[in-house]
């Protein structure tokens, strides 16, 4: 095959880092060669590997037309649709695939992240271990170490994953990610070689490594009980990267054409034409307010699933405002529902639940914590569905999310005043969200289920329409997949040391409580 060299000159300089002229030198050959699958699978690699999605999915889609049987352009096609959180068409790509190559590493390592992106750990783990078992190991796997001791830690094996995490040397490419794992997830005693190590990426060329060594730096010291000296390693982390996604006014104005959109006499009028034969539990909050722990509770009832995070309602709730946003827009939302518009939406989401639930008839719990921003069109497909709306002190809140290295779109945890601005707009949506029906919004007081666990978790359970069941009590003994910095917690039985944690760097939040000052915020008297 002529073209076979074509394609290793190019995979040599993807190993080198020189993607702009592997680029070039493979759209030559997809100009020469327009209908073979390998060509257009190079294409698909290389703009995977440049972080845009858009065109790495253009081309392992054609790549995986031309040639179904392929298990590389499967795997390809699977991984850019796990890179845009889509794993249920990743799923079936990968199960088909694997019944021809069970052991080959990209596969594997592609279906375990798979998994964890579904939040099942227990599944993920032997085929990211096949991925790791390798001798020689392809680009497309060389952070499959990482993923490897993220799942382990995720499903309650710490120890087994820092063995893995040790296994990473000082040359090893992943070996950054490895100490700031390492960092986030450390216990007494704090190893001063850690410190060392972490110490030296903190000069990092890399402002994202920086960054994250910086955070995990600020861990060791925390466990250590030196507080202000974590501050101060949190603080130097976000004042590296910034706040640049979040905006106020951006905030200001969604919130209000949010409430104007969603008008208590659409959700009124068009609750006979959703589906009315689901009752989903949705748990949301702002990130680091308890959300994990509500799930873990509710979740151990034996008629209920959890499904994790799927960050499926945003972008349908935009789009779904988009295509109604007009003067008449409300009373084209009442002819199509009473059409079948709501319930058509409803069951897809049904059908995305049942894969989540690999087929489980059991009632699902979904916490994407943001979902706060979508109760308006998940009440509208969904109207009588339940949500917990979890509540925690915003000094505490704020410190937890501050240490912790969430997703960049929750920038505004880098500064005190943005966070007490974006944790004040999202209790004034839930206020409103209240008001349009009260009876299916649960509000939960972290510091209320620390105090009296099982006064507060026999509510939230009878709020489900649920009979009780002691195994709701003892959530930390399920075997589950826990992927948010929480996972620790959860596995214990519920414990009050993360209540009042903010007076250990009280000194070091006056902006925080300055600005709820000015707001007149008194979290002890608020009420949703």
């Amino acid at each position: 095959m002529m073209w076979a060299d074509e394609i290793r000159k190019t995979n040599e300089l993807i190993s080198q880092g020189q993607f702009d002229k592997a680029l070039a030198m493979a759209q030559t050959f997809v100009n020469a060669h327009p209908t073979l699958a390998p060509a257009h699978h190079l294409m698909g690699k290389i703009w995977l590997l440049k972080k845009n999605n858009g065109k790495a999915l253009e081309f392992a889609q054609r790549a995986h037309d031309l040639d179904k049987a392929s298990v590389q352009a499967a795997t390809l096609l699977a991984e850019v649709y796990v890179e845009l959180n889509f794993p249920e068409f990743a799923l079936p790509l990968l199960k088909t695939a694997e019944r021809q190559l069970p052991d080959d590493a990209a596969l594997n390592f592609v279906l375990g992240r798979c998994y964890m992106l579904m939040e099942k750990g227990h599944a993920a783990l032997p085929h990211l271990e096949k991925a790791v078992a390798v001798t020689v190991r392809e680009p497309s796997v060389t952070d499959a170490r990482i993923t490897l001791a993220e799942c382990l830690a995720a499903i309650g094996r710490p120890k087994d994953a820092n063995a893995v995490l040790d296994g990473i040397g000082e040359s090893d490419p992943a070996h950054h990610a490895a100490l700031t794992l390492r960092g986030q997830t450390v216990g007494k005693p704090v190893s001063e070689w850690l410190v060392t190590s972490l110490t030296a990426l903190t000069r990092s060329d890399d402002p994202e490594v920086r960054s994250s060594a910086w955070l995990a730096l600020g861990r060791c010291h925390d466990v250590e009980g030196r507080h202000d000296d974590a501050f101060a390693c949190w603080t130097r982390s976000r004042e590296i990267l910034g706040v640049q996604r979040y905006n106020r006014d951006a905030t200001t104005r969604i919130t209000h054409q949010t409430r104007g959109f969603y008008a208590k006499q659409l959700l009124d009028a068009a609750a006979p034409f959703g589906d009315n034969g689901s009752s989903p539990i949705f748990v949301v909050g702002m990130p680091r307010s308890g959300t994990t722990l509500t799930t873990q509770v509710i979740s151990a009832h034996s008629t209920c699933v959890n499904i994790g995070e799927t960050n499926r309602f945003m972008n349908y709730d935009q789009m779904f405002r988009k295509d109604f946003w007009r003067e008449s827009g409300h009373r084209e939302i009442l002819q199509g529902a009473k059409g079948g518009l709501l319930r058509n939406i409803a069951q897809e989401y049904n059908r995305l639940f049942d894969i989540y639930a690999e087929g489980s008839k059991r009632r699902v719990v979904e916490k994407t914590p943001f979902n706060f921003e979508h109760l308006g069109f998940i009440r509208l497909i969904f109207p009588k569905a339940r949500f917990i709306h979890c509540r925690r002190h915003p000094a505490d809140n704020f410190v937890s999310a501050f240490q912790h290295s969430m997703n960049r779109s929750h920038d505004y945890s880098y500064r005190q005043d943005t966070y007490v601005e974006r944790y004040l707009a999202h209790e004034e949506l839930m206020r409103y969200w209240k008001q349009c029906f009260p009876d299916q919004i649960f509000e939960l007081r972290y510091e209320d289920m620390v105090a009296d666990q099982e006064g507060m978790s026999r509510k939230l359970i009878a709020f489900c329409g649920l009979p009780w069941e002691e195994s709701c009590l003892n959530f930390h003994e399920q075997k589950s997949t826990v992927r948010t910095f929480s996972q620790a917690q959860v596995r214990q039985p519920v414990y009050s040391s993360s209540v009042e944690r903010w007076r250990r760097y009280e000194k070091n939040l006056g902006p925080l409580f300055a600005n709820l000052s000015q707001h007149n915020y008194d979290y002890a008297k608020s009420v949703i």
